[in-house]
């Protein structure tokens, strides 16, 4: 009796590590996915957070719920970011009914949660009116995406916080963004700017800036005047240098290089001057290097 009920102990704990080890797996994936996300490698992205959540719904408990919720807003700014907003609001949506039914603390992710939806519904609001010839805006919230604009548009409001201009014909900053000091989240991804104008760094309380997949050969020195940035995208441009102005920006969370024309030793300096930042750089520059070291 005392054999069977050592074996029954002994499965039960074996068991609870495994699941606990699966569910381990589970996080790491979604995890990995945001990491993706961040680097604007939206296949991966995908890929990670849905295989997770496909691994936490097997299941039971507070911490699979949990995670699971958190797959579904990591979805949602998945989508978010790739300007689907229906998409996007689903998943916000999902993640937000599994939070109210884990989280009672008043200062829950819940709460945090109904903000966003409240900001995507605009941006979804935003997209229809641009598509349908308008421009869309919730007050401080404007989406012109795919419009082939190149100036912008003379009806913007004073209060504009978030604007995306993203895949227009810019080919140069619009310096008239200037009189929008309260811009938080920036995007002019997919346009042909070739000069990023010095007068950017007007823009003090931009928190997003996406540059990616432009023609941007160099940055102005007055980038260092963005305190406030968080997130720098300059993937896709044509940079061969850096302006060490970068170094300023301590609250730079997230800096993405990669697929520019920069050699390791220029993105190794960054690293060097902005070591709490996550900085995102072609991997084959770093084998290049380490390569260099090898014949020294």
């Amino acid at each position: 009796m005392k054999k069977i009920i050592l074996f029954l102990l002994i499965f039960l704990i074996t068991d609870g590590l495994s699941q606990r080890n699966e569910l381990s797996l589970a996080i790491r994936n979604i995890k990995l996915g945001n990491t993706y996300r961040e680097g604007k490698d939206f296949d991966n992205a995908a890929k990670f957070i849905s295989e997770g959540m496909k691994q936490t719904r097997k299941f039971k408990g507070f911490d699979a719920m949990y995670w699971t919720a958190v797959g579904h807003e990591s979805l949602g700014y998945l989508y978010r970011d790739m300007s689907m907003f229906d998409e996007s609001q689903n998943n916000f949506k999902q993640a937000l009914e599994i939070y109210k039914k884990i989280i009672r603390q008043e200062d829950g992710s819940q709460y945090a949660m109904i903000d966003v939806l409240n900001k995507i519904a605009g941006l979804s609001n935003d997209e229809t009116a641009a598509k349908a010839g308008n421009i869309g805006t919730n007050d401080n919230t404007v989406s012109l995406v795919g419009r082939k604009l190149k100036s912008l548009p003379q009806s913007l409001p004073s209060g504009l916080k978030s604007l995306i201009l993203k895949n227009n014909r810019f080919r140069q900053f619009p310096d008239e963004l200037t009189t929008f000091k309260k811009i938080e989240y920036l995007d002019l991804s997919e346009n042909r700017i070739r000069d990023l104008s010095n007068s950017i760094g007007v823009l003090k309380n931009l928190h997003y800036l996406d540059l990616s997949n432009n023609k941007i050969q160099e940055l102005p020195p007055s980038v260092i005047n963005l305190q406030s940035l968080k997130e720098l995208n300059l993937e896709g441009n044509k940079l061969k240098s850096l302006n060490y102005n970068l170094c300023g920006l301590k609250n730079l969370e997230i800096l993405n290089l990669r697929n520019n024309k920069l050699n390791f030793q220029e993105v190794l300096r960054i690293i060097k001057c902005l070591p709490n930042t996550n900085i995102i750089f072609d991997k084959y520059e770093k084998v290049e290097d380490e390569n260099e070291e090898e014949a020294e």
